[in-house]
């Protein structure tokens, strides 16, 4: 196995014989990918070049459940990962995105009748969405997620958010709907949770990254070590079931990059049950093509230099970090909408990350980005820096 920056290259498992039992249908697991030792948490704040180079780093090595789809880091510990004041994930300063969850927020608050009721957000982050389904005091909301900065997100007065974990045991009242997005695919055994979770609310809304698209379309630099989990529809269902919830609805959204499931405490669901096999096969094809998606990336980057033009990132997120650290080659600039993220470094590297701003001096000749629902609104925004580079999904 070749070395990347230090870390094991990936390598495909397909071949491997089955090394453990499945914990959402009891069926075997085989290992599909293996990144060896990467960044244990992308989405930190590293005040300084030393810093992001001395990240903490842990063994990734995803298997594949064939009887349901369920992919797994098996090789994760918890105990390497902290999640504080210095974890910082927000989207909500992209137009794009911010379109979304405006949209998804209105959606759910007239499915649910939620007009002056209580909503519960687990891993709320800094409120934003919390704040959207709250907006102009029409429901109350409570949020909990330890790494919420008072002050970050401007929050209706009938909001509140504590900065903790959401303990089922603790906090039996989970509203009149409970959300939970892009959190479910961090926990190190979402059925326990989810089991757990049932007797507080009898309403919930998950969305996690969709497997279809980290595994088949553009979503692959998705892999990071904070998700444990990948979840396929037909594993998202199956979990659910399992945890005592009937499926109501089951999707993809975010041009097709997030999976959503509804579903209710008790009773049976009124979902069609998901294809498994479609996504297993999807998984392998996506394992065996990364490589060769690193190696055009590499490529690309080595061309460029040599003739004597820069490259840059744009979006300084998860993505990104896993991308940089997986690639192996140095860039010239990361930049990103977010303001909180300038001046610090990506996790795992020296790249400091930037305003937008930076490449109307830089100039490079391409811009890799690592999400295609933002390029209209990424090639806008260079347009009006005059920047004239080849926007790339590696």
């Amino acid at each position: 196995m070749t070395m990347v920056s230090g870390r094991s290259a990936p390598h495909t498992g397909a071949e491997a014989p089955e090394i453990s039992r499945c914990p959402v249908c009891g069926g075997a697991e085989r290992v599909l990918l293996d990144l060896g030792e990467v960044p244990v948490n992308v989405t930190a704040l590293h005040r300084s070049a030393a810093a992001a180079l001395a990240a903490p780093s842990g063994r990734f090595e995803l298997t594949l459940c064939d009887g349901c789809g369920y992919v797994r880091n098996r090789a994760f510990d918890e105990s390497l990962l902290t999640y504080d004041e210095q974890y910082e994930n927000a989207l909500d300063f992209s137009p794009t995105f911010r379109e979304y969850r405006d949209h998804l927020a209105d959606a759910l608050f007239q499915r649910y009748g939620l007009g002056g009721r209580e909503i519960v957000e687990i891993g709320c982050g800094q409120g934003a969405f919390l704040a959207a389904l709250c907006r102009d005091g029409r429901a109350r909301g409570r949020g909990f997620d330890p790494s919420h900065r008072p002050g970050d997100e401007p929050l209706p007065g009938t909001v509140r958010i504590e900065r903790t974990h959401f303990d089922p045991a603790l906090h039996r009242d989970g509203g009149a709907l409970l959300c939970g997005r892009h959190v479910l695919e961090h926990l190190p055994d979402p059925l326990a949770f989810l089991t757990a979770l049932r007797p507080a609310t009898s309403a919930v809304y998950l969305e996690v990254p969709s497997g279809n698209a980290v595994f088949g379309g553009d979503g692959c630099w998705d892999l990071i070590y904070q998700h444990v989990s990948y979840f396929s529809a037909a594993t998202l269902v199956r979990l659910l079931e399992r945890a005592g919830f009937g499926v109501t609805d089951v999707r993809e959204r975010f041009g097709d990059q997030y999976l959503s499931v509804e579903a209710r405490n008790g009773g049976a669901s009124t979902v069609t049950r998901p294809d498994v096999a479609s996504f297993v096969q999807r998984a392998d094809d996506g394992a065996a093509t990364l490589r060769g998606r690193l190696a055009a990336a590499r490529h690309r980057i080595r061309t460029e230099h040599a003739a004597g033009r820069t490259v840059a990132i744009w979006g300084a997120g998860a993505k990104a970090a896993t991308f940089l650290n997986l690639v192996g080659e140095p860039v010239d600039a990361a930049v990103d909408l977010n303001p909180r993220k300038h001046g610090t470094f990506v996790a795992g590297t020296a790249v400091e990350i930037a305003a937008p701003a930076r490449l109307a001096t830089l100039r490079p000749g391409t811009v890799f980005i690592f999400n295609p629902v933002y390029r209209t609104e990424i090639a806008s925004e260079l347009a009006s820096l005059d920047v004239a580079a080849e926007v790339l999904l590696p």
